[in-house]
């Protein structure tokens, strides 16, 4: 089966987005750094950043044991992990609103016209499921 695909590639590029994305975004002031931000919310911070690391890591092991799959039963299986897996993270960072008292940024940090983390974590969950569709579509 080949191994390098526009699907593939599509939901690499997702994980990588959020695995480096939750660095860059959150060990700066704004977050880890932040003397206004409590211990506590420091380490689940940590957590969270780890999470998507380990989440990362474990969708793109399924994802490319779907290159070298033997049938295509087991190829689409292994695909389907790496989607679902893979989507997790940003999928948590889009229901994080609906929680009381939350919001996509501080308010010391907001930036008129900045995007929040709502579209970027709604299109890496986006671009895993198109990612998963064109790879099924071209196993048959």
């Amino acid at each position: 089966m080949a191994s390098v695909t526009p699907g593939r590639i599509l939901i690499t590029l997702g994980n990588m987005m959020y695995a480096l994305g939750a660095f860059a975004a959150d060990l700066n002031t704004t977050h880890v750094f932040n003397p206004r931000w409590p211990p506590h919310a420091k380490f689940h911070n940590g957590q969270t950043m780890t999470l998507g690391i380990l989440l990362s890591v474990t969708s793109l092991a399924f994802l490319w044991k779907s290159a070298h799959a033997r049938d295509v039963t087991c190829a689409r299986e292994s695909l389907w992990w790496a989607a679902m897996i893979g989507s997790f993270y940003c999928a948590a960072g889009c229901s994080a609103i609906l929680y009381p008292g939350t919001e996509w940024t501080d308010p010391e940090f907001v930036v008129e016209g900045q995007w929040t983390q709502g579209p970027l974590f709604g299109g890496v969950v986006v671009a895993m499921w198109v990612g998963y569709a064109l790879e099924s579509w071209r196993l048959g």
